[in-house]
């Protein structure tokens, strides 16, 4: 058996204890196996230089493919601060009423005036409540 082959499946073997133990540790010493086992059944002649490809293209694919993938994600109503919804009712004295956004409802409160129907402007969050301006745009 050629030593490539061996790299190969020693690089599944350890992207496959990913799934016992996670934590995206395991899956870059797994891909640079596989790529250094290929690139050995490739061009064996080439070992070292075949190392320093293998481990760049590893930190390439994982910066972004990986670890890139999510950092700007927003759950909850974080997700929809800068967006634009739609009163569904008069806010009342004191500042609270309900705005749509994405279909759904969601509590709001602010300092202007707004009535049913009016667009606003989603600028935070407090609590559960979403924090809203009139919006004055087209």
């Amino acid at each position: 058996m050629e030593i490539g082959y061996i790299f190969i499946l020693a690089g599944f073997l350890v992207i496959a204890l990913e799934a016992v133990i996670p934590g995206l540790y395991f899956p870059a010493w797994g891909v640079a196996l596989l790529i250094y086992g290929v690139v050995l059944l490739i061009i064996p002649q080439y070992a070292f230089i075949s190392a320093i490809i293998a481990g760049v293209l590893t930190i390439v694919i994982l910066h972004k493919f990986v670890y890139g993938v999510g950092k700007e994600i927003k759950i909850g109503a974080e997700r929809f601060v800068g967006k634009i919804g739609i009163a569904v009712e008069d806010f009342k004295e004191n500042g609270y009423g309900r705005v749509e956004i994405e279909n759904q409802i969601w509590l709001a409160k602010s300092d202007d005036k707004i009535k049913n129907g009016d667009k606003v402007k989603i600028v935070g969050v407090e609590g559960v409540s979403l924090i809203v301006k009139k919006f004055e745009g087209a």
